[in-house]
């Protein structure tokens, strides 16, 4: 870190990340702006994980498309913008949660009709919200993005601004607890074998 951090702007350290690969820059900005994004991140998420993990999509993405980013205006002012799209795609994964519960409860139930069909539909659909509301919230969140907006796991990547393997392993882990939850789901085994199948990666 920069023993006299106040000469460099925030802009110049940017240059210095942009031009360089400078750790040392990036380590400066970070340490400026991380409590101030945490503390905005949490005002709107009401959650310290959840907080903690968009401000630091934040500056992971920041390092990772430093080459191509164009500042508009200040870095400060990018930096809020960015967190601010990070908190809008974790609302929107939250508002379509509900959507994608009935559309899959309502899939397995039209389409695979058997002698488990008089299972309450309610009983299954709150099985299966267990299941997802044991993920941590960014892989629920691409969870929704692959199964209920059918995005690719590029596109999903790209919105999210992370790497293709994250969504690759979040996936897998979302996959894993459902499996685990509606397997031990003792009413209706075949229920939870069709929902697995659909939802196969």
């Amino acid at each position: 870190m920069y023993s006299d951090s106040v000469s460099y702007s925030d802009e110049a350290l940017f240059e210095l990340i942009q031009h360089r690969d400078d750790q040392n820059a990036f380590a400066e900005l970070y340490n400026r702006y991380w409590e101030c994004l945490l503390d905005s991140a949490f005002q709107r998420l009401k959650s310290v994980e959840a907080a903690e993990e968009v401000v630091q999509e934040v500056f992971v993405n920041l390092y990772i498309r430093r080459k191509t980013i164009r500042l508009e205006s200040s870095l400060a002012a990018y930096l809020k913008t960015a967190l601010k799209y990070k908190v809008f795609n974790l609302y929107r994964a939250e508002q379509i949660h509900h959507k994608y519960m009935s559309s899959v409860v309502s899939q397995v139930v039209t389409d695979y009709q058997s002698p488990y069909e008089n299972l309450q539909n309610k009983e299954l659909s709150e099985r299966i919200e267990t299941a997802t509301m044991l993920m941590p919230d960014k892989c629920r969140e691409v969870f929704y993005l692959s199964r209920y907006e059918y995005l690719t796991q590029q596109d999903i990547a790209s919105r999210l601004g992370i790497t293709l393997s994250t969504v690759k392993k979040h996936l897998t882990k979302a996959l894993r607890i459902l499996r685990s939850e509606l397997y031990s789901y003792r009413h209706d085994v075949f229920f939870a074998m069709l929902f697995i199948q659909f939802c196969n990666l």
